[in-house]
């Protein structure tokens, strides 16, 4: 009788577990998040010029519009940021708005971009957990600069 009783409540256990899969405890470990964000570029002059600052008229590295609409920051299209663990390294490309989107194992990685481009503002680092969501916008200096 014990035996039956046993057995009855492995297989329910066993069961159980396959009809809802396996439970994961929170955190880093096996699974994935997302991070995603925008990237932005330092404009035609450079970090010191401020954002209402018209680009020059004749400058080729303005961002695309109007020059009315300044020096700054801009949307950066077709950047490709870099992550990587130490071992493995993952690719996300922006789109035409600078927007990118990425799911990443669970663990810490570092963040850089695949050009001469180098990252001025937003996080080296970031720790992905499994289930989460992290927004990280970052702002590169492309090196580009304004005649003067």
């Amino acid at each position: 009788m014990r035996t039956a009783v046993l057995v009855a409540v492995v297989v329910a256990i066993v069961g159980g577990a396959a009809a809802c899969g396996a439970y994961r405890f929170p955190g880093s470990g096996s699974g994935t998040g997302n991070v995603h964000g925008q990237v932005f570029a330092l404009s035609c002059g450079g970090p010191a010029i401020p954002s209402l600052q018209p680009c020059p008229a004749a400058s080729i590295a303005c961002p695309p519009g109007p020059a009315a609409q300044g020096c700054g920051q801009f949307p950066i299209p077709g950047l490709e940021l870099v992550f990587t663990d130490g071992s493995t390294s993952r690719h996300a490309q922006t789109d035409t708005s600078g927007a990118y989107s990425i799911d990443l194992p669970a663990g810490t990685w570092k963040v850089s971009t695949a050009t001469f481009a180098r990252i001025v503002s937003g996080p080296p680092t970031l720790v992905v957990n499994a289930g989460s969501s992290i927004e990280a916008d970052f702002v590169i200096d492309t090196g580009m600069r304004a005649a003067a």
